[in-house]
């Protein structure tokens, strides 16, 4: 099966600080990769690379249109969640998931049903009166909205519970079966089936 996103030799540097050097893997369709490192280890920078948003520096990447040509990011459906969740304070989880699927159109019957799987059932209420760990769910739910072919997720599983880390493995898992691979970071491994990446030695 050809991969979605391969990867060669790619290497990065900020300042005098070399933060991966030579990486090479492939991101194949249903398959999970875990960037793991600690602080500064360089897995945000790894991912906002892969996306496009900083230039690669040395190595390639190839990504894998529907037509079997390799092209670029934008020929595969992608979904990019960052450190900032983005979850806006004055809206409810509704009216967030409302404006995350703007561009792409969702009925309220999904966006309700998102909501639900993630747990998510006042919602009348303003974000500004949710935890940390409801905010990161309304976040989850976004995944659920469309079926993207790869999802970069940075560290989807800080500030969880373990029924929350619980729900995000089955959720992955269950996209995983559609077809869909996910590239996350971490400080550690999680419970999900992957293929990992070590970019130091202080896990």
């Amino acid at each position: 099966m050809l991969p979605k996103l391969k990867v060669s030799n790619l290497s990065c540097s900020r300042a005098d600080n070399q933060l991966f050097n030579n990486l090479n893997f492939e991101v194949h369709p249903g398959q999970n990769i875990e960037i793991i490192g600690s602080n500064g280890s360089g897995k945000t920078t790894l991912l906002r690379i892969l996306l496009g948003l900083i230039d690669i520096g040395d190595g390639e990447m190839e990504w894998l249109d529907n037509e079997n040509n390799y092209n670029n990011f934008r020929s595969v459906d992608c979904f990019y969640q960052g450190h900032s969740l983005g979850i806006k304070n004055l809206l409810s989880a509704q009216e967030n998931l409302r404006l995350s699927s703007y561009s792409f159109g969702v009925s309220e019957e999904k966006i309700l049903s998102s909501l639900n799987r993630v747990g998510i059932k006042s919602h009348s209420s303003f974000a500004s009166e949710m935890s940390v760990g409801q905010k990161k769910r309304i976040s989850i739910a976004r995944w659920l909205l469309k079926d993207f072919g790869i999802y970069f997720v940075d560290e989807p599983f800080s500030a969880l519970d373990d029924q929350a880390s619980d729900l995000i493995v089955e959720i992955i898992e269950e996209l995983n079966a559609k077809g869909a691979s996910f590239v996350i970071t971490g400080h550690r491994p999680s419970e999900i089936t992957s293929n990992q990446i070590t970019l130091d030695h202080e896990v």
